[in-house]
């Protein structure tokens, strides 16, 4: 998904929050952020500049940590002296991240920046920006409906397929004890003061 990052900045942390709020739960959530990796200050990545290793990088969307010898090579096709950042202190953690949670969350992100983005409203009524980007034409509220419905139904599948990961390797999984046992929470109704993971 290729999307201005200005429309997803001031709902990014509570879109987040919403999330392990409805899915899984609040203590879920408080645990992985205290797992985060500290990947200290990350800079675009420049094709003739030095780094040092343990530098961190952004290029083309991803987080790459600098592990080598030659850090002018570009670091989505160069292996040896990159890699990905793990998001997690934890391995199996970052299996989950990698395989589901990254995507799960971006999805519902986006979902909800959405309206924002695409469809204006203005004195004549609501708009949509055309497939070529150069103007705007009217929206009908089937197309509207049509889209969040198609989308709605990507993240419960994606959030579907993302539990049933969980379930298997629950005993492996950090944190994901707050969802078992006595105790526990649940899927907590009540809402707390959000904190900010900015797992994107």
């Amino acid at each position: 998904m290729n999307f201005e990052t200005k429309w997803i900045g001031s709902i990014l942390d509570s879109e987040e929050y919403a999330f392990f709020e409805e899915y899984l739960n609040a203590d879920v959530y408080d645990c992985l952020e205290s797992k985060i990796n500290d990947w200290g200050q990350v800079t675009m990545w420049e094709a003739c500049r030095d780094y040092a290793i343990g530098d961190y990088v952004l290029y083309n969307g991803s987080v790459y940590k600098f592990i080598g010898v030659d850090s002018t090579n570009v670091p989505f096709n160069d292996l040896i002296n990159w890699e990905l950042a793990k998001r997690f202190v934890d391995d199996n953690l970052n299996k989950l991240w990698e395989r589901h949670l990254l995507s799960v969350l971006a999805t519902k992100i986006y979902i909800a920046a959405i309206p924002a983005a695409t469809y204006q409203v203005s004195a004549v009524g609501a708009t949509a920006l055309t497939d070529t980007n150069d103007g705007l034409r009217g929206v009908t509220k089937s197309e509207i409906s049509l889209l969040m419905d198609s989308w709605g139904q990507r993240l419960f599948n994606k959030v579907q397929h993302m539990k049933n990961y969980i379930n298997k390797n629950i005993d492996t999984l950090p944190c994901f004890d707050y969802l078992t046992g006595c105790g526990n929470s649940g899927i907590r109704n009540e809402k707390k003061g959000s904190t900010k993971i900015y797992f994107l």
